[in-house]
């Protein structure tokens, strides 16, 4: 085979691996924002002061649009003068001035969501990547040249719109959660809240005595909570009998410095009650409260000192 056609076909294999690369940076991209959704819904009305409807939309959206483009990148499908690509520049081009915006306004040590909660991304280290990406499709733009034809041309739309619709239906819109707060002040078999609850913005946070994974969230609560003490966090506790709990109780203050946090404690039942009305089957559970809604529900790993002096502060 003469050298040009070796050259030729070696830009061909390459090109075809650098647009299956991207599809799977967009597809893990539309996976991970999935790992919750109601996280993604949060970000993007934390970060553009959208309504939690629309922002539930948009993340449905984003999504599809991710998973769409990936899909069709992967298996080289460019699509009707290769609008999968263009797609793809001005999507990063769109994303990149938002992240702009986010290191002005945030800085950078906030999680940006563009890969959710299972790849943390600063926004300046998702600019990086999206640099990346962008290079790559400006290069796939100037030499990527698939047969596609013409049935593969048309059909990239609808297949797109269905992917796009998928999330919509895997992941379907639900009203926020209320939690029924008011059973904490009337119930005879638990103490009372020592802070009103039912009104302002409240980070609850659910927790047994003898949860060791309470115990490690509790502690990087107490940091936040020396740093800055105006950060309304709120103990609901569980765990003991009445003659053991005292003992335990120190025990827990005692490893976790979380004396300056207000608790009080729940019986069993209304704890195991509260713990399922926040849709949760175990502990810690963690609730950014507006009133009586709950606006967002992290994991501990997920607690983020910063995202939330910015939430209290909106």
């Amino acid at each position: 085979m003469p050298p040009r056609g070796r050259q030729h076909n070696g830009l061909k294999i390459t090109m075809i691996l650098l647009s299956a690369i991207v599809g799977a940076v967009f597809l893990f991209s539309a996976y991970s924002k999935t790992e919750p959704v109601a996280y993604f819904e949060y970000t993007i009305s934390s970060q553009l002061h959208l309504s939690m409807k629309l922002s539930a939309v948009l993340a449905r959206f984003f999504i599809g649009l991710e998973a769409a483009l990936g899909l069709l990148l992967l298996l080289s499908i460019l699509g009707w003068r290769r609008w999968v690509l263009r797609c793809c520049l001005y999507l990063l081009l769109l994303f990149s001035l938002h992240l702009f915006y986010l290191l002005l306004t945030q800085g950078n040590d906030v999680n940006c969501g563009c890969m959710g909660n299972i790849a943390p991304m600063s926004p300046m280290l998702s600019l990086l990547k999206n640099a990346g990406l962008i290079a790559m499709i400006s290069a796939l733009l100037k030499w990527h040249r698939p047969q596609d034809g013409a049935v593969l041309n048309v059909a990239s739309f609808p297949v797109a719109a269905i992917i796009i619709a998928v999330p919509f239906f895997v992941y379907p819109m639900q009203k926020q959660l209320q939690l029924p707060l008011s059973r904490l002040y009337t119930t005879t078999r638990s103490e009372h809240p020592v802070t009103e609850l039912r009104r302002g913005k409240h980070i609850l946070c659910l927790m047994s005595l003898s949860c060791r994974h309470c115990r490690k969230a509790a502690a990087a609560i107490a940091v936040m909570k020396k740093d800055n003490p105006s950060l309304p966090f709120y103990f609901a506790l569980s765990g003991g009998t009445d003659s053991t709990r005292k003992e335990r109780f120190a025990d827990f203050l005692a490893e976790t410095h979380a004396q300056d946090i207000p608790y009080h404690f729940l019986s069993p039942e209304d704890f195991i009650d509260m713990v399922r009305a926040a849709g949760s089957d175990g502990v810690p559970v963690i609730l950014w409260m507006q009133d009586t809604t709950v606006v967002r529900k992290i994991d501990a790993p997920a607690l983020n000192q910063k995202e939330i002096e910015h939430w209290i502060a909106q």
